[in-house]
């Protein structure tokens, strides 16, 4: 199945690939306002020794694993972000006739050229701010890793959630409860103790993009660190349960071509 993924994923790469000045300026562009998302708190960090506690090195490496999980989720999960237009246009239906999961051929659909760019810049940032912070060790290397992986999952999950109300749309195509998720989830780069209790909690539960930063940045300073990692565990196992369930529930709602 891996290998059927990476064939349909290198098929689509060479597509985007024959307007070399398309990705380039998506890579730039990726690079360019992630550097500009880390200027405010840069600047920020030029008045203030810490923000609610937190170190400059420890709040960019919020940010560079807010960026990796971004840059992987365009790479290698972008397809899921084009369930609306599926449903809405009547293609969707060539993915149920398949012998093949249709959640599987979702994820393998297109690739995000633009998050390229992103990772490159959180990768980055995260080897900079990490040895910054002090946390650059070998078990924190590992836990880094994990923190990754987890981190790209949740992403996912939250996106494929939301993209699944095109399930339930009269007209389907929209994409607004997914956009609506990730503009509101961009508020977990900054350490999430800074927000209200109703704003952390949204952040911890219906959207936990506070679990891919913030929840690993306070395991690496060693804050509840077991009674954490096992949360961040059961969240991400949760939420992926959760965001199949939605998806294959929603299947049973659809009525083709967008009727």
């Amino acid at each position: 199945m891996l290998r059927v993924y990476f064939m349909l994923k290198g098929q689509y790469l060479k597509t985007a690939m024959e307007y070399k000045l398309n990705f380039w300026m998506m890579f730039v562009a990726g690079i360019v306002v992630r550097t500009l998302m880390m200027g405010v708190a840069f600047v920020l960090f030029q008045f203030m020794p810490t923000i609610a506690g937190f170190t400059e090195g420890e709040v960019y490496l919020i940010m560079a694993l807010m960026f990796i999980s971004e840059g992987i989720c365009n790479i290698f999960f972008d397809g899921i972000w084009h369930l609306p237009a599926l449903v809405h246009n009547g293609q969707f239906d060539m993915m149920l006739t398949r012998p093949v999961s249709p959640l599987y051929q979702l994820v393998s659909y297109e690739i995000g050229l633009q998050g390229v760019g992103v990772l490159v810049m959180g990768i980055v940032s995260l080897t900079l701010s990490a040895h910054y912070a002090g946390f650059l060790n070998f078990l924190n290397i590992l836990l880094l890793i994990g923190f990754i992986i987890t981190g790209a999952l949740l992403r996912m999950s939250t996106y494929l959630v939301g993209v699944c109300t095109a399930f339930y749309s009269e007209h389907g195509g929209t994409q607004t409860m997914a956009y609506t998720m990730y503009s509101i989830g961009e508020y977990a780069k900054y350490p999430l103790i800074i927000y209200p209790g109703w704003m952390r909690g949204l952040l911890f539960s219906i959207i936990p993009f506070g679990f891919i930063g913030y929840v690993p940045v306070l395991i690496l300073r060693n804050q509840n660190a077991l009674l954490l990692a096992v949360a961040l565990v059961c969240v991400t196992a949760v939420y992926l349960v959760s965001a199949r369930w939605f998806f294959y529930r929603g299947i049973r709602n659809y009525e083709s071509v967008g009727m």
